[in-house]
């Protein structure tokens, strides 16, 4: 059990004295937690997964792990219920979050009498999803092997040319040449995105909507899909079915999306987002960067001089003669005439007047108030994490792994109290950092 920091100033630093003994989570493979569902997906400093959970005790909050894996593994996937473990020998094995006690199970196709699924010479674990189910499979030397013959979701990728690793349920693929396909229906003449692809981050929010961020190895980032938060970084906040550079980052090593923020590392360990930012997922400067749009000023004389036109020129005209149902008796009791709109909407000067909507002035760099919305098109700099070297976007909340093996959080995991803070969780130190295997 790990205690956690509020992080001030320059950065978080590594927060008080653990009691007892904590796991040892690392930055090993510069690999951050994955967060999914309840739970968090951690490779341990030595090889092997955690799952891992969040919780809060007073004001401060908590990060548990509940389960180890029994040996190291090459791979995993964290899903809704459970994790997928690749491990070193080939075989891949199951493992239920529910499961608080036994081993983990051979992985296979479910079938009645179904035997272990083993790929030697593999290296990443992949969802490939069916309209009737899904699997994990296994990628590796260029090839793809699944419990099943699952060809028909990715067979069209794999025309391209040898696979390295795929995304989106077997619908996008990173080649081992670098370039970066994806398939689906739609895209007959635009599956190959970008070439020179190094890094590969997506979400998939279904019905074939997907937001992804890439990495080329001119260090710069990419990214296409849903932009109503600015996730794309592009400074618009226009969908994209092809992908647009993010402006304003130097030179970046690592990126992760959510489908509604994202956040990259550059070649100095800063950590930089872009996105929504109501739940702290961008940090205090993300917020501070929605906070602060500019807003068209209003036109004080062009508004007034539209609401004295509105005044002389009524949108209706009462009727000159009375009703034939009502008797004028007095002259000085309004009669409803049949046909009278401004009586039956009590319209007068003044209301028409009243009615007219303020007139702004698109000054540059202003946004006209209809079009405010959360989230910010450009990215900012984390100031509270330095060193970083990997970092994870998931829904509503963000982690990173210092070099030092501390792991840093922000967003809706950090909230205390209402709000959100940055917390950090003190762990093995010391910890050689390679290249992601994402």
């Amino acid at each position: 059990m790990l205690s956690a920091a509020c992080g001030a100033g320059k950065d978080v630093g590594a927060g008080p004295a653990v009691l007892g003994p904590p796991p040892k989570i690392s930055a090993g493979y510069r690999e951050s937690p994955r967060v999914l569902s309840g739970h968090r997906c951690l490779r341990l400093a030595d090889g092997r997964v955690a799952v891992a959970s969040v919780g809060r005790g007073g004001d401060q909050v908590i990060l548990q792990a509940s389960w180890t894996s029994s040996e190291p593994v090459l791979d995993y996937l964290c899903r809704r219920e459970d994790v997928v473990l690749l491990f070193r020998d080939g075989r891949v094995a199951l493992r239920s979050f529910d499961a608080h006690i036994g081993p983990e199970r051979p992985y296979n196709d479910f079938t009645e009498g179904g035997v272990g699924f083993e790929a030697k010479g593999g290296t990443r674990l992949a969802e490939v999803v069916s309209r009737d189910y899904g699997l994990a499979c296994v990628t590796g030397d260029g090839q793809v092997r699944c419990p099943r013959d699952m060809k028909a979701i990715y067979g069209e990728l794999e025309a391209y040319g040898p696979i390295r690793t795929m995304y989106a349920q077997g619908r996008a693929a990173l080649l081992a040449d670098g370039r970066f396909v994806l398939g689906g229906p739609g895209r007959p003449e635009k599956q190959v995105l970008l070439d020179r692809v190094v890094r590969v981050s997506m979400a998939d929010f279904g019905f074939n909507s997907l937001v992804g961020c890439l990495v080329r190895d001119d260090a710069s980032v990419w990214c296409w899909g849903r932009n109503d938060f600015g996730q794309l970084g592009d400074g618009t906040r226009e969908r994209r079915d092809m992908p647009v550079r993010v402006v304003g980052l130097p030179r970046v090593v690592d990126v992760a999306t959510s489908g509604e923020h994202a956040c990259a590392i550059d070649e100095q360990g800063d950590v930089w987002c872009w996105g929504r930012s109501k739940d702290g997922e961008t940090g205090d400067a993300g917020k501070k960067a929605t906070a602060d749009v500019k807003v068209c000023p209003v036109d004080e004389k062009a508004t007034q001089e539209a609401r004295k036109w509105a005044e002389e020129h009524p949108p209706c005209e009462p009727s000159p003669k009375a009703s034939s149902l009502v008797e004028a008796v007095d002259p000085n009791v309004p009669v409803r005439r049949p046909d009278d709109a401004c009586a039956r909407l009590q319209w007068n000067a003044r209301r028409a007047g009243e009615s007219v909507q303020p007139v702004y002035k698109r000054v540059p760099g202003c946004v006209m108030p209809d079009d405010v919305r959360e989230g910010h098109p450009l990215p900012v700099r984390i100031d509270e994490v330095e060193d970083a070297v990997a970092v994870e976007a998931s829904p509503r909340r963000t982690w990173a792994v210092r070099r030092d093996g501390v792991i840093v959080m922000w967003g809706a995991d950090a909230k205390v109290g209402g709000g959100p803070r940055m917390q950090a969780f003190p762990v093995e130190k010391g910890a050689g950092a390679s290249p992601s295997s994402r």
